[in-house]
């Protein structure tokens, strides 16, 4: 692997105790979406908050289910959180108690989306009710009680890229502050990207893991060059919101995140990166279990208080 992409002691540990999961393509959707709520059931409930309530974001589509996350009676800011999953899994649920703690730390309101998923709703209507949902809360009509206060996005995996897009489709806002992009899938070619040859047999996200995701997300004429799909592809950057960019050193995705971040950087867009070492894929879900999910939550939330003015 290289010294700089070796599994901690720590993490080599966790995944050992972890329960071996079969692969997506020999389950049903049904089945690896219960596979997922059950592996992370033992993660723990996250912080305790002063109000956490599901609510309804009125969309293009119709109403988009959201869980709103508050700390306190009144908040800096507001972080739009897109879970992951290869947006075919995950809900509001699975993410619930990284939701809370971003939420406990940084200080703000965060408001989850539950967005549409394939197969049964393909690409894409997930994008179009994540921006809708940012977009409600950036026109204050969301009907959250969250009006003229600044927004930020944020998401990991396949949530960081729909925010990703979200970002760049409602660039130039000047409520919207800042985009946390967390382990996050930014392109739709594997074969370009040297940490797909080097980490395809995972750990925890393998290449076959990802053609899968694609193949549940994509209808079969779909360009994998959309801006929309890859927002790496875009040609243009410039003017979107300042970007904190989080990837793991043994993960499928680490080089099309950085890749990313060095084309905002580029396009004059202030970015930082952290890369969390001697880690995995869904490392950040592990909370206090691992130092370095603990170590990326610090950064994060205090990124966050920083685009919140705090």
């Amino acid at each position: 692997m290289g010294a700089e992409a070796v599994l901690s002691p720590e993490a080599v540990e966790l995944l050992a105790a972890a329960p071996v999961r079969p692969e997506r393509a020999e389950l049903s959707v049904e089945d690896n979406r219960s596979a997922m709520r059950e592996a992370l059931a033992p993660f723990g409930p996250g912080a305790t908050l002063w109000s956490v309530r599901d609510a309804q974001v009125a969309g293009r589509a119709g109403a988009v289910p959201v869980r709103a996350y508050l700390p306190g009676p009144r908040v800096p800011g507001v972080l739009v959180f897109a879970h992951g999953g290869g947006w075919a899994l995950g809900d509001l649920d699975t993410h619930d108690a990284l939701c809370r703690d971003l939420a406990d730390g940084a200080g703000c309101a965060v408001v989850a989306v539950d967005y549409r998923q394939p197969p049964e709703h393909p690409f894409p209507a997930a994008v179009e009710d994540v921006l809708d949902v940012v977009a409600a809360l950036l026109e204050d009509r969301a009907e959250l009680n969250l009006d003229g206060i600044p927004v930020a996005v944020g998401g990991d995996s396949a949530g960081g890229n729909l925010v990703a897009v979200g970002a760049q489709q409602l660039r130039g806002h000047p409520r919207l502050v800042h985009q946390v992009l967390l382990v996050p899938v930014t392109d739709a070619r594997p074969d370009e990207w040297e940490s797909y040859a080097r980490f395809g047999e995972g750990p925890t996200l393998t290449r076959r893991d990802m053609d899968w995701y694609f193949e549940q997300y994509l209808p079969p004429a779909a360009d994998r060059d959309d801006p929309l799909l890859a927002p790496l592809r875009a040609r243009d950057l410039t003017g979107v919101a300042p970007a904190t960019v989080v990837t793991a050193a043994c993960d499928v995705l680490r080089d099309e995140g950085e890749a990313y971040a060095v084309r905002l950087r580029d396009a004059g867009v202030p970015v930082r990166v952290h890369r969390a070492e001697g880690t995995f894929h869904t490392f950040l879900l592990y909370g206090d279990r691992l130092a370095g999910a603990r170590e990326a939550r610090r950064y994060v939330v205090g990124r966050l208080r920083e685009a919140f003015g705090g």
